[in-house]
């Protein structure tokens, strides 16, 4: 019998870890200089591959960086490039084809709604769907995205409440869904889409 409870408990650390990414959409609301933010932004991501790459090949930093994280790693991650590294390319890449506010938007998905969806799917998901989520999860995603990007509308103009609406639907129906592509691509820039397409139809 698999044990739920270990895995729910897996999730929960991995996911409060995964929360901090917060950081990154907030830090570029919040930062003065939208050419700053997104020159700190790209320094960042240089930074974090270069630090990922060299711990793939120098097995004795790949021994240490397990060490102090690898109970946090998805298996697939101690042979590849981290989840918090793909995490900081999506950013960058969401951060440069996106107005500033649905940019933010779209990375808060990402990572408030990707982590409500997961604690909610494991500690309380009965209803398979697509057949690796959850109705429950999805459902924790869509609420966690539209009180997420509510806010985030209150911060910033240009976040119409069609849009957060869209955001919050189409993110948590990529993240539910298996594209062939990783969520932390897919999820901001589909869902950066629709908010943008929402912005311009309640215009």
């Amino acid at each position: 019998m698999a044990d739920h409870s270990s895995d729910y408990d897996y999730e929960k650390r991995r996911k409060s870890f995964h929360l901090l990414g917060l950081i990154i959409p907030l830090g570029y609301l919040l930062y003065p200089s939208e050419a700053q933010a997104k020159a700190i932004l790209l320094a960042a991501m240089i930074f974090g591959i270069f630090i990922d790459v060299f711990r793939l090949a120098e097995p004795r930093l790949r021994s240490f960086a397990h060490s102090l994280v690898g109970s946090l790693m998805r298996p697939e991650e101690k042979a590849n490039l981290l989840g918090s590294t793909s995490l900081l390319i999506a950013s960058v890449i969401t951060a440069f084809i996106f107005p500033k506010v649905i940019a933010v938007a779209a990375l808060c998905l990402l990572v408030g709604g990707d982590t409500a969806a997961a604690l909610v799917g494991k500690r309380f998901g009965r209803i398979r769907i697509f057949g690796r989520k959850t109705l429950e999860g999805t459902l924790a995603f869509v609420g966690a995205g539209l009180i997420l990007n509510a806010g985030v509308s209150l911060a910033a103009p240009g976040l119409t409440p069609l849009a957060i609406v869209a955001g919050a639907l189409v993110g948590a129906v990529v993240e539910a869904v298996p594209f062939p592509i990783d969520d932390n691509f897919a999820v901001p820039i589909i869902s950066g889409v629709a908010m943008s397409l929402a912005r311009i139809l309640g215009n």
